[in-house]
């Protein structure tokens, strides 16, 4: 069975959140916070402009780079077979949402400040629902 969760990203201090994605799969904290921490690493690595402090440019990127993870495919039944990289559109299990659906198990939020240019990872917090 799959651990769903919706991950909200915040402007500043804001309440309602700027976006919320939902991930199908290892929605629990053991799985998404170091994934969480993977892509801010990954969005420092890769980018010169972070935009951690603009939510919406920052759910973006975390669109991209969940579904580019996603689009790599391996054979479960030999799980010594190397993954084989697809087309990052073919993917499922992720989505951008206008509430959360039902059935998921944590919410994470990701509360970025409120400074487009802040360097600074921004602060999760997360909630079983």
């Amino acid at each position: 069975m799959s651990t769903r969760c919706t991950i909200h990203f915040h402007s500043g201090i804001r309440k309602e959140p700027t976006a919320i994605i939902y991930r199908h799969s290892d929605g629990y904290p053991d799985a998404m916070l170091p994934d969480l921490e993977k892509f801010f690493a990954d969005v420092r690595a890769q980018t010169d402009d972070t935009r951690f402090g603009h939510s919406s440019y920052l759910a973006a990127k975390y669109v991209v780079w969940q579904a580019d993870r996603y689009s790599y495919s391996q054979n479960w039944s030999l799980p010594d077979t190397p993954k084989i990289k697809g087309n990052m559109l073919n993917f499922l299990s992720l989505g951008i949402l206008m509430q959360d659906t039902r059935d998921i198990e944590y919410r994470y939020h990701i509360w970025c400040d409120s400074s487009w240019q802040s360097n600074e990872n921004p602060s999760v917090t997360w909630e079983k629902v």
